[in-house]
């Protein structure tokens, strides 16, 4: 027993030495200051998917970390109507979703239910959140793991996750050597000593800043801080997935840890509706930093510009009209570096002032601000705010339109349906008719996928071109559907080695009729391809898909085509 207890001591003993050695400073405590922002935090996940937690506790931990709002963001694919905004614990809660597409996940906020499951390509799934009047934020762009990273730069996504603490740990596993492995081993023994700190100590830079440095050159891209909060730790491989994990880090830990502050239009009423929407006016605007709590709080920081056209602050845009002053305020501490950034290139860069006047030339440019925890271990970004957009009369890059296509070649003339038919797997349903209309006739198109578990469920409208698609380049149709859905819109291969081998692009089906045109150097593989773009002079067929991608299990439905024709 003597030697049980001598063994504890030593082994105590030698824990309290390595913590004591290794343990992340305590965060400072700033005094504070008013700027009239409301901290909050976003990116949560509840146990309705692979957090651990319901959003009463969630809120209840947010409540004693002293926020004010908090976004539950749960995997799913939009179909699942949001719940109303609800004060719980005193802190508002909203509720959006993370969407998993092939480039990465997206999350939309502010949207109702979607009409049909929202899968599939990054830019159509951003396109459907905007249809849908939500806000969309790529998600962890610097995540490791590339089913989670945002890697579709040309999609006109809303707003970016510049900082994720989930991201950081896992990058740092990804390292190669024992340094990075001893520091996750180390933050694993510190965490239940200082949890916000040793969460804060983890922080690596974004490797996506620089992207979203030359997007806001285009045009506005709000950055933003997600938590992503699971208090669930494992490896995940698939997102939603629910086993059970390590409790770490806590969802308390983890908002004291880090903070978005909101500058609102106005106070919050109470009223859970109003107050939301006031807080989506202002994370739609822009008006918010992230800040890292877990080295210094609370954070106070404002951000404006002045010229002869007026004054704004962070996230608007500002008239060219004459020199430009920006002023930053903060209560940042003494021995931290103030940042103020045009673009990609560092304007100033000066130490201790907490109120900072900068005078920039009569010209268009994008102004942020970053403030550096210099003078402490690991120096990391502690507050990054949004830009201030100074934009001249000229437009900005807008991408070029296509010429209009001089050679048609109609493949359904409202007479005659030779050459469509109608495919399905084994288990589910699909027929081709015509169907009459004034002056002529439509292919009506129906479908029914079975139920059950996914296997595979699929049924698509087929036209056979025996001779290739060249030299066309486009298709252009105009239809409609029985409901809003998508539909994809695919060239199969039936010569050589890219038998069988299918591209697509999906396009969105509304009630009333409308023209789509499909270019076929937009088409993307559908699994693997020999190559990357259809050889047009090997394509088979072309088909109008649906599937379990944007379409549910045991769904059924009717799609109609009026026109159709081949053009180039």
């Amino acid at each position: 027993m003597k030697k049980l207890l001598l063994v504890t001591a030593v082994f105590a003993a030698a824990v309290t030495v390595f913590v004591v050695l290794t343990i992340p400073p305590r965060r400072l405590t700033l005094k504070p200051i008013g700027d009239g922002s409301l901290p909050g935090i976003l990116h949560v996940h509840t146990s309705r998917s692979d957090g651990s937690r319901s959003p009463d506790d969630i809120a209840a931990a947010a409540a004693r970390a002293g926020l004010k709002f908090v976004v539950f963001t749960d995997h799913g694919d939009g179909t699942r109507a949001p719940d109303a905004p609800a004060y719980r614990s005193g802190v508002l809660c909203l509720d959006g979703v993370e969407i998993s597409t092939t480039g990465g996940h997206y999350i939309a906020l502010d949207m109702p239910a979607a009409p049909y499951p929202l899968a599939g390509e990054p830019r159509d799934v951003v396109e459907d959140v905007r249809r849908l009047g939500g806000f969309g934020i790529a998600a962890h762009p610097d995540s490791p793991k590339i089913e989670l990273r945002w890697r579709e730069w040309t999609a006109p996504f809303d707003g970016i996750e510049l900082l994720n603490p989930d991201t950081s740990w896992r990058l740092l596993a990804q390292e190669r050597g024992l340094a990075a492995k001893r520091r996750l081993l180390t933050a694993l023994i510190d965490y239940p000593f200082r949890p916000s700190e040793t969460i804060a100590s983890l922080v690596q830079p974004s490797g996506a800043l620089y992207s979203w440095q030359a997007l806001t050159a285009r045009r506005r891209v709000v950055a933003i801080g997600g938590v992503d909060a699971h208090a669930n730790l494992q490896w995940r491989s698939d997102p939603g997935d629910a086993r059970a994990g390590i409790p770490l880090p806590g969802y308390e830990a983890s908002f004291r840890m880090m903070s978005v502050h909101a500058t609102l239009e106005r106070e919050f009423s109470g009223n859970a509706a109003a107050d939301a929407g006031i807080l989506m006016r202002a994370i739609r605007g822009g008006h918010l930093y992230t800040a890292v709590d877990g080295v210094a709080s609370p954070p106070a920081f404002e951000f404006m510009a002045s010229n002869e056209r007026g004054t704004v602050h962070e996230g608007d845009e500002l008239a060219v009209g004459g020199p430009v002053t920006l002023r930053v305020r903060s209560n940042a501490p003494a021995e931290f570096t103030t940042i103020v950034h045009d673009g990609m290139h560092a304007l100033t860069t000066v130490r201790d002032p907490q109120d900072l006047t900068v005078h920039a030339p009569d010209k268009p440019a994008v102004y942020w601000v970053e403030i550096v925890s210099t003078g402490r271990p690991h120096p990391i970004t502690w507050l990054r705010s949004n830009p201030i957009y100074v934009r001249g009369p000229e437009p900005l890059v807008r991408e070029a339109a296509r010429p209009a296509s001089t050679v048609s070649r109609t493949i359904f003339d409202g007479s005659s349906i030779a050459n469509w038919r109608a495919e399905h797997d084994a288990t589910s349903l699909s027929a081709i008719d015509l169907a009459p209309i004034v002056g002529g006739h439509e292919i009506r198109f129906r479908y029914g996928l079975s139920g059950g578990s996914p296997a595979g469920q699929v049924a698509a409208l087929v036209f056979d071109t025996p001779q290739g698609l060249e030299p066309n380049n486009r298709l252009t149709l105009v239809g409609r559907a029985e409901r809003p859905m998508r539909v994809s819109v695919q060239l199969r291969g039936g010569n050589g080695e890219a038998a069988g081998e299918r591209w697509q692009r999906s396009v969105f089906l509304d009630r009333v009729d409308q023209e789509k045109t499909v270019y076929f150097d937009d088409l993307m593989p559908v699994g693997a391809t020999h190559t990357f773009k259809p050889a047009l002079a090997d394509i088979r067929s072309i088909l109008f898909v649906v599937d379990t991608t944007n379409a549910k299990l045991g769904s059924s439905g009717r799609i109609w085509i009026q026109k159709a024709a081949l053009e180039r």
